[in-house]
């Protein structure tokens, strides 16, 4: 049983996906109903507006947040609330595996809508949301981090031939740029045009998203027989020409508020071609992002009638303010929306310090106001991209090397159907120096990139569903606060261990992390890291800078001894952590 819901200020169901299990449960709790039609949102938003009402109550007047629920027969219900929105989880899942799902849904809400979260009254929107939370588990990437190929010959190609096309690709009167090859879920090439910000880890991985969806559903069209479908054939949450606007991470916070155009083109069957254009308004995204979380804590603080904390909150709010004028004063923007700002700013600070006609409460509505027009501004039009020359001449650069990527991405990690009898297999070296170890995943979490062995050569005593629950089982030790851990699952052994680097040399953190505090944190794995970055600050205080941490995690024979499959690991990582250093070519050696 599985529900993810998402209501809005008014406790109206603005978003749903559930499955059968989720309505037969609902159609037993409504007992008014004589023929049990619980099918609408409506009857659905009125069953659980009580939970709703009661965590809105909690949350606002009391400051007394709680993350999750239990129930007597195992059922979870796990919240979150942005911009007065809440997000809710029903399932039968662990409390762990259903606050990262959660967590994920909240990032990719940002992603497609940035902070205009009423986007998702649009069916278009609901239905982009609806493919991208399916994506998130139909990858070959563990939670939280994206794939790596060690393959030097095809990367450089790809990336020359990027290199190449850059100059066909016509932004109008955009100058910032990346252009990125993705192979299944996992990036071959990136290519960024000069002066251009970085991407983070998260915004790999939320393109790595969006190119599964794609992928996921060009395949399904191929497989019809309908003529007029196949490769790039419209997908139904894009524009005509594949193309919409995306919200990428930005600022200290790494909150989805950057808006860029994106394009994805299929190049071959799993080979995707993605243009991404920083649409110049990320100053913006960050500022409004931030006078709006400031201004949603005041109107609590309002609420709650905590006026100690008002004066410091209205202070805040208004550098925030400031920030936001100043970023639009700076795109050219309209100078009204300035003013206006400043204005509802005057009135705000006024009614909350002096007696006036308006109540503290109104003025922040009418701020609230204010800050949507703002918000509307972060979603530009879509440049239109000519794309037919550059994808003809990137498939003639790449034609040498299509065939092998196409077996990459059918089997690199992934065990599904089809594709392993595409070519012969290959014993690995790594069995040939760890006698006993299945498999392995090497993790650096600063990065946001796993190395990992293709597993065909295991197909026979590991499904990916075991390594997913290893993954998680791995994961929840981390989060007790241990920094490595063995168990045994059936006939297989698992060895895990996390660590912590600075400048590839291995580092004690200045002030552990007490267990209490670990498990204080979100569960370990999702989009943004936010398990890995609160961490980080807990192990080394206001000294965090170039710090990374890394993880192993080992499937050895069970009868392997336990000793020796520890001793393996430890040899293991320092073998691993040469082929993620500065000579990825020496992947393939291990590979």
């Amino acid at each position: 049983m599985k529900a993810t819901l998402i209501f809005d200020s008014v406790n109206n169901l603005l978003f749903s996906k559930w499955d059968e299990s989720f309505l037969q449960r609902m159609k037993s709790l409504n007992e008014q109903s004589s023929d049990g039609n619980i099918t609408d949102s409506y009857n659905v938003a009125q069953l659980l507006s009580p939970i709703i009402t009661s965590q809105r109550v909690m949350a606002a007047q009391f400051g007394n947040t709680y993350s999750s629920m239990q129930c007597k027969d195992n059922t979870v219900i796990v919240f979150d609330e942005f911009l007065d929105h809440v997000f809710m989880i029903i399932t039968k899942d662990n409390v762990d595996d259903a606050h990262r799902e959660l967590l994920d849904c909240k990032t990719l809400v940002q992603h497609i809508c940035g902070q205009n979260i009423d986007l998702l009254h649009s069916l278009v929107y609901q239905d982009w949301l609806s493919v991208l939370l399916e994506s998130r588990v139909k990858g070959d990437s563990i939670p939280g981090a994206s794939g790596i190929i060690g393959e030097s010959g095809a990367t450089t190609t790809a990336l020359n031939a990027l290199k190449s096309i850059s100059k066909e690709i016509k932004c109008s009167s955009y100058h910032h740029f990346h252009l990125m090859i993705f192979v299944g879920d996992k990036m071959l090439a990136l290519y960024s045009s000069r002066g251009s910000e970085d991407l983070t880890p998260p915004d790999l991985i939320l393109l790595s998203i969006q190119c599964i969806a794609a992928q996921e559903y060009w395949r399904g069209a191929n497989k019809s027989n309908v003529e007029d479908i196949g490769s790039n054939s419209w997908l139904p949450w894009l524009s005509e020409e594949n193309s919409a606007i995306v919200h990428l991470c930005a600022g200290p916070a790494a909150v989805p508020c950057a808006p860029h155009s994106l394009h994805i083109t299929e190049v071959a069957p799993r080979i995707v071609f993605v243009v991404l254009i920083d649409m110049e308004m990320r100053d913006i995204g960050v500022a409004a992002h931030m006078s709006t979380q400031i201004l949603s804590n005041l109107e609590r603080l309002l609420l709650q009638r905590n006026l100690e904390m008002v004066p410091s909150t209205l202070d805040g709010l208004e550098v925030a303010l400031k920030k936001t004028t100043d970023a639009l004063r700076k795109n050219k923007a309209n100078a009204s929306i300035c003013a206006r700002l400043t204005s509802r700013m005057l009135e705000l600070r006024k009614s909350c310090t002096t007696t006036t006609p308006l109540t503290p409460e109104t003025t922040a509505t009418a701020m609230h106001t204010a800050l949507d027009v703002v918000i509307e501004l972060l979603k530009p039009d879509i440049p239109s991209l000519k794309m037919n020359q550059p994808l003809k001449d990137l498939t003639v650069l790449l034609a040498p090397h299509i065939e092998f990527l196409r077996v990459k991405a059918m089997r690199y990690f992934s065990l599904g159907s089809g594709g392993t009898d595409t070519c012969s297999l290959t014993l690995h070296k790594y069995l040939e120096e760890f006698p006993g170890l299945v498999h392995f995943i090497y993790v650096d979490r600063a990065t946001g990139r796993f190395l990992a062995p293709d597993m065909a050569d295991c197909a026979d005593m590991l499904t990916p569903e075991t390594v997913r629950a290893i993954v998680r089982r791995a994961m929840s030790s981390f989060r007790e606060g241990y920094g490595a851990a063995t168990w045994r699952r059936g006939a297989l052994h698992a060895c895990a261990v996390q660590w912590w680097e600075k400048r590839g040399v291995a580092l004690r953190p200045a002030r552990p992390p007490h267990p209490a505090a670990a498990r204080a944190l979100p569960p370990p794995g999702d989009l943004r890291g936010a398990f890995y970055k609160q961490l980080l600050e807990l192990a080394f205080p206001n000294d965090s800078q170039g710090v990374s941490i890394k993880e192993l995690i080992c499937i050895h024979l069970g009868l392997l001894p336990a000793s020796t499959a520890v001793q393996q690991a430890r040899r293991l990582a320092h073998s691993v952590h040469e082929l993620a250093g500065d000579n990825p070519a020496v992947a393939t050696e291990l590979l």
